[in-house]
């Protein structure tokens, strides 16, 4: 299509832009107020001018009416758009509900749906003229459609508009009613322009100026924005700032601009002047000026009390702030006047404050003592208490705490606090039946009381006497009492002293028979094996040229045989005497558990085959210990030597490990000998009882192994047991506890670890 652009092209170009700034103008604003809802009307107008533009170009009749019909997209809903932004404006809100929007909208639409299809009804335009040479506009024959659904109903909408305007102009101070006056200027502009062109007085045929009216309505909301802070103040309802509050009332915007102010807060700022509204609140003259900083401080919600000294006269005031809603920034502040009422309060803290000082010295002295201290009403309810009596007997938080509250309550809290302990809190059981007795006597009484508080004995001297008010009657009970627990419990710590004394005396006697019971090991032991070697060695020194040869081998093996028992006897002695001493340091190592059974039980193997005892190993080779080698042989060397040494002829011995649950190896070492008693079981492990006896083969024995044996694991963090029945041989058992940081030196040693066979028999 060739378009034919002219004048009036550019007067609706204009229009639409014009709409479309002063629109953007609102949207900047779109927070506050009614500035949406501008916003979106004028976007409609802009719409309905834009299309228009193209309508005054187009060079067919068709051509205009598809252009017609789209400014109809804008032109329908904008006075619809306009009652809704005022009654926005002018705080109608309840009307811009969805159920009245879709009512406003229910005959735009239908007006619409009727444009569109005008080819079939022709209700909207029932004709058209011929395209004018010289404006290149069309003139347009309306149907009954377009005066009822558009041109009356716009008129409804601008009259409704209107009459909300006209009211709220004539109610309201400036500057909102300057507002409300330009508003209702700018929506008649348009309304004036169409009955000028429904009236056939165009200045040109076919040229709508209704659009055009909309440059003057934008210009003048444009101003409004602009000049007089239009969308920057907004009305708020006159009803809430009334002017027969004694409080002050003060409205601010978000720039701390008064939106509206009553008397009372002109008085207590000092603002000489009523005509304040829309002024900044520092520049409106207040004379009370830290008043007025403090209420304009959006840094503080509210103001409890504050002094203001003015002639001579000090006013205190209280600040109370509020949100306004829908108007972010803005706020209500309330000022109220609270001299008088500080001033009595005032009084009475002085009077409080001579109370509080005579009883704080009282406090002071009270807390002061040792003693305890506290008094009574008739209810048997505590009224004061010392801090001593506070902390030392009731056991509570703080002295507040007992006021109001009983003896018993304390008692009880402190019982139920430590179920499993009846011996916690036991003193002042009979109390209250005591106190009882000094309201019916009206005397003062001495008395003792004892008992556990927090599980200590306390004894106290008690006094009691009545209290009496000035009028003779007893209205409570007071209470000392002092603590002579160290006087009464002398006589008790002598004794246990004495006790003591006793007791150190019963274990000295012990060291010493342990004592005794050693050199005696010593003294029969060794006089044996040295007995029988000296009477060898005698015989080879008075008749070594008369002995044979099978005389002398036999004296050999004898001396070979004494030298062995005194060596392992003077060995354990050794030992024994070392461990007690602390000498002996414990060297852990990662060991292999059979290698060290066998180094250990190869000493024995002569003498168990002498006895034709069958002994068995089984060990698992990748059983890798950490532990002391020579503390661990010693315990396996005595171990098996007590197996072979009551093991009779022909008999077995077996030797085996497990690795338990708690991955600690559990070391066992079974006889098949003579076994023993429970009595002698239970005694094995003590030096103070005798339990030592020969073998099955007159082998002496001391006991010193066992006890040995017992340390050296002990000192491994394992632990020694036996089990035995008489007649059908013993079990001696030990743990050695797995290091937890030994699993690398496992793997590493059992790869260097040679293969041994499962059960071998030494």
């Amino acid at each position: 299509m060739d378009l034919i652009f002219t004048i009036y092209s550019v007067l609706f170009l204009a229009t639409a832009l014009v709409s479309f700034i002063v629109a953007f103008l609102a949207w900047q604003r779109r927070l506050v107020k009614g500035a949406r809802e501008l916003a979106v009307l004028m976007v409609a107008a802009g719409i309905g001018a834009f299309w228009l533009i193209f309508e005054t170009a187009a060079p067919t009749v068709s051509e205009k009416i598809f252009w017609s019909k789209l400014e109809f997209i804008g032109g329908i809903p904008t006075p619809v758009l306009y009652l809704i932004f005022v009654l926005r404006f002018t705080g109608k809100d309840k009307y811009i509900s969805p159920k009245y929007l879709l009512l406003f909208f229910i005959v735009p639409i239908i007006t619409f749906a009727l444009t569109i299809t005008n080819e079939h009804h022709n209700l909207i335009w029932t004709g058209f003229s011929a395209i004018s040479d010289q404006s290149n506009l069309m003139e347009y024959y309306h149907g009954i459609g377009f005066w009822i659904g558009y041109i009356a109903y716009t008129y409804l909408m601008l009259f409704l508009s209107a009459l909300y305007l006209f009211s709220f102009s004539i109610r309201q101070n400036k500057p909102f009613s300057s507002q409300g006056w330009i508003i209702l200027i700018a929506g008649l502009c348009p309304w004036i322009a169409s009955v000028i062109y429904l009236t056939g007085n165009n200045p040109v045929a076919g040229l709508d100026i209704s659009p055009i009216s909309i440059i003057l309505s934008g210009a003048l909301a444009a101003y409004a924005i602009l000049h007089i802070r239009f969308l920057d103040l907004v009305p708020i309802a006159r009803k809430t700032l009334v002017e027969t509050l004694t409080d002050g009332i003060l409205a601010l915007d978000g720039q701390n601009r008064i939106q509206d102010v009553n008397g009372a807060a002109l008085k207590f700022l000092g603002i000489p002047s009523k005509y304040v509204i829309g002024f900044p609140a520092l520049a409106a003259g207040a004379r009370a000026t830290l008043l007025m900083d403090a209420a304009i401080n959006n840094e503080t919600e509210a103001i409890d009390q504050i002094e203001i000294r003015s002639n001579s006269k000090i006013e205190t005031f209280r600040i109370i702030k509020h949100a306004i809603k829908n108007q972010p920034g803005s706020r209500l502040i309330v000022i109220q006047d609270i001299t008088e009422q500080v001033a009595s309060h005032r009084e009475i803290r002085v009077g409080e404050e001579r109370y509080r000082q005579m009883f704080s010295m009282f406090r002071l002295m009270s807390d002061n003592i040792d003693d305890f201290l506290w008094a009574k009403d008739m209810d048997n309810k505590y009224t004061f208490v010392n801090k001593t009596m506070c902390d030392r007997l009731l056991i509570a938080k703080n002295v507040d705490e007992p006021t109001g509250k009983t003896f018993e309550f304390f008692a009880r809290r402190e019982i139920e606090a430590h179920p499993d302990n009846p011996d916690w809190y036991t003193l002042g059981l009979d109390h209250t039946l005591k106190d009882r007795i000094r309201f019916s006597e009206k005397t003062s009484k001495q008395y003792d009381a004892f008992g556990n508080v927090k599980g200590k004995f306390l004894f106290l001297d008690v006094h009691k006497a009545p209290i009496w008010d000035e009028q003779g009657n007893q209205i409570g009970i007071v209470g000392t009492a002092r603590d002579v627990t160290v006087t009464k419990q002398l006589e008790n710590e002598k004794t246990i002293a004495l006790e003591l004394l006793r007791k150190s005396e019963s274990n000295l006697l012990k060291l010493n028979a342990e004592k005794d019971k050693f050199f005696s090991i010593i003294a029969h032991d060794l006089r044996g094996p040295f007995s029988g070697f000296l009477g060898l060695t005698e015989i080879m020194a008075e008749d070594l040229p008369n002995l044979t040869m099978e005389e002398i081998k036999d004296i050999a093996v004898s001396m070979k045989k004494s030298a062995a028992i005194l060596f392992r006897l003077l060995e354990n002695l050794l030992h024994w005497a070392r461990m007690q001493q602390g000498l002996i340091l414990l060297k852990k190592e990662h060991l292999a558990l059979h290698l060290i059974v066998e180094e250990g039980a190869a000493p024995l193997l002569e003498a168990a085959k002498n006895k034709e005892i069958g002994m068995f190993c089984n060990i698992p080779n990748e059983i890798v210990i950490f532990a002391d080698s020579n503390m661990l042989q010693t315990v396996i060397r005595n171990l098996v030597s007590n197996a072979v040494k009551f093991t009779p002829h022909g008999g077995k011995i077996n030797i085996t490990a497990i690795v338990a649950a708690d991955k600690s190896v559990k070391i066992a070492i079974k006889d098949s000998g003579i076994g023993m008693s429970p009595s002698m079981v239970d005694h094995l492990f003590r030096l103070d009882v005798k339990t030592n006896r020969d073998g099955t083969e007159g082998e002496p024995s001391t006991g010193l192994g066992l006890l040995l044996c017992k340390e050296f694991v002990e000192k491994h963090d394992g632990k020694l047991n036996v089990e035995s029945v008489e007649g059908n041989g013993s079990t001696f058992y030990f743990t050695i506890p797995c290091n937890k940081n030994h699993a690398e030196g496992i793997v590493t040693l059992c790869s260097r670890i040679e293969s041994h066979e499962t059960n071998p028999v030494i």
